[in-house]
């Protein structure tokens, strides 16, 4: 699950105002009649709401809250709180606290929605918080009242939160799987699906011209399940899952999807991936994947035949990379990773003009495909430099435009005196680097000049002062 701020410790309501979790509940309590009810009952059934935010709300000095309360039952040993919740954007704030006895600390964390269910979800309504979350049990008292509340972020007249809750009993695994089994969420069609993403392989793989109506929602559903098991681990680890689909009851030819829908976000060759893989201290692939391309469309590869002369698709993988993300923008020179894929694509005016895997990672030996030309790509508040021979200057910008942080490359990797600066341009910190990890003194200032602190490194590692 995602990290919840801690909203149990400090709210700040205002510029100028903030509210402990004490004096917000507080606030909250003396309008505790404007909060609507919801019933909830301890037999794992669950609940639908359908309100409207802001009807009668609470105010605490310029804020606004809104919500629902609800009575907890008595509950069986091993009871959690599981709810899904469909909320307008500028509402996006929200906790519960109990009306008596004090507030602590409830929900860690939350699982965001991926798919469209049916009743709480519709395809016209952009940009909402559509969340699945628990809280253990032991959170509650039996016979108390709860209030969840959800603050006003916003001006937009958009105030409709929908959603559904239940206590049902379960261990602390609850992925996305575990929640919608609870809930008894019903997924929308694949048509609805993909209307939502916006996927281009969603979109090729409904195309009824090319692909099975079977196999397209097959495939889809298996691009969710590849985005699921998708997990970022301590150190900069992944874990995922890739789905090679059986093959598809059609074989529609790549020059024709090409025509409908354009080119793809990304091409990569069998050969590519084995040289990626043993780059990567890992195996080889067998023989018939060196002889395949794979042509990726956001999260679906379609796979061909490398030395076809008209290629048909033989197979569709998924995964939960979204190559649409390294994509050739039309204009501007630009720079675009997957981290999972260890991968950095750069393009100038539309075209891919540089590809490289393992680059900016540590001590890590970058490997390139294609070693783009001298200048300068951006993406975001990045600016990558590139000159010759290996030689880069890799920077990070403040809001405006301003640089935050200078880090010298060469041989593609970390070497030699990186600077920080505050947006005044003061200097924040130096430090030294080769071969892509710290290797002399850190020090960091106070932006006038003033040294805070200093620490020596070797090869990465701290080096105690004696």
């Amino acid at each position: 699950m995602k990290a919840l701020l801690p909203l149990f410790l400090l709210i700040a309501v205002s510029a100028a105002e903030e509210l402990t979790i004490q004096e917000l509940k507080a606030g909250l309590v003396e309008g505790v009649e404007a909060f609507d009810t919801v019933k909830l009952t301890a037999d794992g059934k669950p609940v639908s709401f359908d309100l409207k935010l802001g009807e009668s709300p609470v105010k605490i000095g310029k804020d606004v809250f809104d919500g629902f309360r609800f009575r907890c039952p008595e509950l069986p040993e091993g009871t959690h709180f599981v709810w899904y919740f469909n909320a307008p954007k500028d509402w996006g704030n929200w906790y519960i606290v109990p009306v008596e006895g004090e507030p602590g600390q409830a929900f860690k964390g939350w699982l965001e929605g991926d798919k469209y269910y049916e009743t709480f979800d519709k395809v016209a309504e952009k940009d909402r918080l559509r969340i699945l979350q628990t809280l253990a049990g032991s959170y509650f008292t039996a016979g108390k009242d709860y209030l969840m509340w959800f603050r006003k972020t916003g001006e937009s007249p958009d105030a409709a939160l929908r959603g559904t809750a239940t206590f049902a009993k379960g261990d602390n695994d609850w992925d996305h799987e575990a929640v919608e089994k609870a809930l008894g969420l019903k997924e929308a069609s694949p048509e609805v699906q993909i209307a939502a993403t916006g996927w281009r392989g969603g979109k090729i793989l409904l195309d009824r011209e090319f692909f099975a109506p079977a196999d397209a929602a097959s495939q889809i559903d298996s691009a969710f399940f590849s985005i699921r098991s998708t997990r970022r681990m301590r150190g900069g680890f992944f874990i995922t899952t890739q789905i090679a689909v059986p093959p598809c009851k059609t074989s529609p030819a790549l020059a024709a999807i090409r025509e409908r829908y354009g080119a793809p976000d990304f091409v990569r060759s069998g050969e590519e991936l084995e040289k990626v893989r043993k780059h990567g201290d890992g195996d080889g692939i067998d023989k018939e994947d060196r002889q395949r391309t794979w042509h990726y469309y956001d999260h679906f590869a379609f796979e061909v035949d490398s030395k076809a002369a008209d290629p048909k698709v033989l197979r569709v993988v998924t995964q939960g990379s979204d190559f649409s993300l390294v994509g050739p923008p039309a204009q501007g020179s630009s720079f675009a990773t997957i981290d999972i894929e260890n991968l950095t694509v750069f393009h100038r005016d539309g075209k891919e003009v540089g590809r490289a895997y393992y680059f900016r990672e540590g001590d890590k030996e970058p490997l390139f495909i294609t070693e783009p030309p001298p200048g300068v790509y951006v993406a975001d508040d990045e600016r990558l430099t590139a000159s010759k021979d290996g030689e880069w200057l890799w920077e990070s910008l403040h809001p405006g435009g301003k640089v935050a942080r200078k880090l010298p490359m060469k041989h593609h990797r970390l070497n030699g005196k990186a600077e920080g600066f505050n947006p005044e341009g003061g200097l924040t910190f130096t430090a030294e680097y080769r071969n892509g990890v710290l290797n002399g003194e850190v020090v960091r200032l106070d932006g006038k000049g003033k040294e805070i602190s200093r620490q020596k490194f070797k090869d990465g590692e701290k080096v105690d002062k004696k």
